[in-house]
């Protein structure tokens, strides 16, 4: 069986391949009991699975033992994979003290039978997603902004090499394609984020952002957009990430990037 996950990764639950559309030889082949664990994840795309339930699949009954380090271990790779194949939403979503979910935001398709041109078709649809994104008018200045590469290669920059990653050039294009969701305002400042703001995290995305902005001295300034993303574990007070980049812009073009990030440590 053969996932499309967000219209940029194929992954083959066969044989554990996963690789960025349109470039099958450059294809990674996972473990296979991290094949197993992804299996699992996107076959229940959007259901919440128990620990105890993936550590009995993955593990269990194929005579293994584990524990919830190790689960938590083999989660961070997975999500690693997905970075460097330019998905920067949070694939994975930690559900606290319950488990784990491949994020329903994440658009997943099944194909029975990969062929060229599946791929062929998605490389199209993106080819005309971007004529139509250059072409629409534009009614709030940082509408588009945001879609700017330099502002999408810090924030892909900045997560990878906070895990130890370096950016591979040809990761670059894919960057190109990052969506961004408008929160709110702080001030006159617009705030986007990477991944859909659902209305029953929004307000905590957002008072979350007001405790670091105020915490560590960053202001909205004149002509200055946010970028901002958080792990909903972190959200709720326990272990994760947090990442919010201050860009200046003029004429339309970003000129400078104040970039923070928090991670490891659980808040207060």
């Amino acid at each position: 069986m053969v996932f499309v996950v967000d219209n940029r990764v194929f992954y083959r639950s066969e044989d554990g391949a996963i690789w960025p559309s349109g470039d099958e030889g450059s294809a990674v082949i996972l473990t296979l009991t991290m094949n197993r664990l992804l299996a699992c994840l996107l076959e229940k795309h959007g259901q919440v699975l128990t620990r105890n339930e993936l550590l009995d699949s993955v593990w269990d009954a194929h005579g293994l033992r584990s524990s919830s380090h190790t689960l938590n271990k083999y989660i961070s790779e997975l999500r690693k994979q997905f970075v460097q194949f330019g998905i920067v939403e949070e694939c994975i979503t930690t559900v606290p003290r319950v488990g784990f979910m491949f994020n329903s935001d994440v658009e997943v398709r099944v194909l029975t039978q990969p062929t060229i041109e599946d791929e062929s078709r998605l490389e199209d649809e993106k080819n005309d997603a971007q004529v139509v994104k250059e072409r629409s008018p534009v009614r709030v200045k940082y509408r588009k902004l945001p879609l700017a590469l330099a502002l999408a290669v810090v924030l892909i920059s900045a997560i990878l090499i906070s895990l130890g990653l370096r950016v591979p050039s040809k990761d670059l294009n894919q960057v190109r394609e990052l969506k961004t969701y408008f929160l709110f305002k702080y001030g006159s400042c617009p705030v986007y984020t990477v991944q859909r703001n659902s209305a029953s995290l929004s307000e905590q995305k957002k008072d979350l952002f007001i405790e670091l902005a105020k915490a560590n001295g960053i202001d909205c300034l004149d002509g200055t957009s946010f970028l901002y993303q958080v792990s909903e574990s972190y959200l709720y007070g326990n272990k994760g990430r947090a990442f919010i980049s201050r860009c200046t812009a003029r004429n339309d073009k970003y000129i400078s990037c104040l970039n923070n990030y928090w991670s490891g440590y659980e808040r207060n």
